[in-house]
């Protein structure tokens, strides 16, 4: 199918691989469908996470992990529910960047990660009662 995205015009995407949100994106509620774009190459961050119903909301997202490789954290009971996700499940971690006008100055969000069932196709925003941080640097200071 086709969407029209907010960073790179219209693009062809595989309706199989859209990610459905039931519960939305903290203050984007009404969003429930989304297209992860790897326009640097499969499995490259950072991604966008587009809206298929819009130009907006669109995220640029990273994977926590390949960053802080000691990020962990607790899913409970009613979100492995929502996720429809056990301990055996394949999952994907993603976290929201702000990126700035100074790419460098890139943060993202720790505390409230996307995880996403990649078998299902199903995702939510968490909020973690770890404490980690909610503009954690993508780039390390040189």
């Amino acid at each position: 199918m086709k969407i029209m995205t907010r960073d790179f015009g219209e693009q062809e995407v595989d309706e199989s691989k859209i990610i459905s949100f039931p519960e939305g994106i903290i203050g984007f509620e009404n969003s429930k469908r989304y297209a992860l774009l790897s326009p640097l190459g499969d499995g490259v961050f950072p991604m966008w996470l587009q809206s298929v119903d819009g130009k907006e909301p669109c995220f640029v997202v990273y994977d926590p992990m390949e960053i802080y490789e000691d990020y962990k954290f607790e899913i409970s009971d009613e979100e492995q529910q929502t996720l429809r996700i056990d301990e055996n499940s394949p999952y994907r971690c993603l976290a929201v960047a702000i990126v700035p006008e100074d790419y460098r100055k890139t943060t993202i969000n720790l505390r409230c990660p996307i995880v996403v069932n990649t078998k299902e196709r199903i995702a939510a925003q968490i909020i973690l009662v770890e404490h980690y941080d909610f503009k954690a640097p993508v780039y390390e200071e040189v």
